[in-house]
């Protein structure tokens, strides 16, 4: 169990995923988190949702802490590393600002550890993935304790940072693409009679159930995919229309667009 105090500031979707993600894990105890937030309504939702501390004043909330989760949107950071930047020694730093790089972090704060970390929202349900990267003032100490936080709502990984914003383009954004799939199966369901309801649940069921096939059976998805093709059957009817379309060109051009946005992202763009 971590003893440190986490300050998130910024208290959107994600840093709420892994506020009850570590708290549901049994990670670290409420008393021990600090939410920050311009927003108010937004710290009384997560007081009343989690029974965390709460705090208006990003300085307030570092002072207060061990360890700050740097959790705003990534054309805000500048902004808030000036606010908090006479605060933080002897704390260590853990960003999940999409394509912000660990070298514009230092640069804003001095030698101060960095751990720049890729998550998914999973990490609300501990099904997250997380890549991770320490910057250059950061020791395997710094990179074991954000390795603790992610790996209690998920899975989570070193990586060099050069690699980082592919990883934001899969695994960051990857859920949003899943889901969008969900809303066009679903939506094809209706169109064919079929009560709304009765379609979320064949098509959540089947993603969740062809997710874990893959993770367990130690098969490729490309063999997968095959045995479930029978000659003339309905799944290779599917299956070419999607061909026909570039489904799959569609899929890897959608990735690699995230990617770019990631990198203009980190250029301040």
């Amino acid at each position: 169990m971590l003893k440190e105090t986490i300050a998130f500031i910024g208290a959107g979707n994600m840093a709420e995923a892994i506020i009850g993600g570590v708290l549901g894990s049994g990670l670290t105890e409420k008393n021990n988190i600090i939410a920050n937030d311009i927003k108010k309504e937004r710290l009384d939702y997560l007081l009343n949702k989690y029974g965390i501390k709460t705090e208006t004043d990003p300085e307030n909330a570092v002072k207060k802490a061990n360890i700050i989760v740097l959790s705003v949107k990534p054309q805000n950071i500048k902004e808030v590393l000036k606010e908090i930047k006479d605060v933080l020694k002897g704390k260590m730093v853990i960003s999940i600002a999409a394509g912000i790089t660990t070298e514009t972090i230092e640069k804003e704060i001095g030698e101060i550890p960095v751990i720049r970390v890729m998550p998914n929202t999973p990490a609300l349900i501990k099904k997250g993935m997380a890549a991770i990267s320490k910057g250059r003032y950061a020791s395997y100490m710094e990179e074991e304790i954000a390795l603790s936080i992610f790996r209690s709502v998920g899975k989570a990984v070193t990586i060099d940072e050069k690699y980082l914003d592919i990883v934001t383009a899969i695994s960051g954004s990857g859920p949003g693409y899943i889901f969008y799939i969900m809303e066009a199966m679903i939506e094809a369901g209706v169109r064919q009679g079929l009560p709304r309801d009765t379609a979320k649940t064949l098509v959540l069921q089947t993603i969740s159930g062809s997710a874990e096939l893959a993770l367990n059976s130690g098969k490729e998805p490309e063999e997968l995919r095959k045995s479930v093709c029978s000659p003339g059957g309905t799944t290779l009817a599917g299956l070419k229309v999607m061909e026909e379309r570039s489904l799959h060109e569609i899929l890897i051009s959608a990735v690699e667009s995230a990617c770019k946005r990631s990198k203009e992202l980190s250029r301040g763009e």
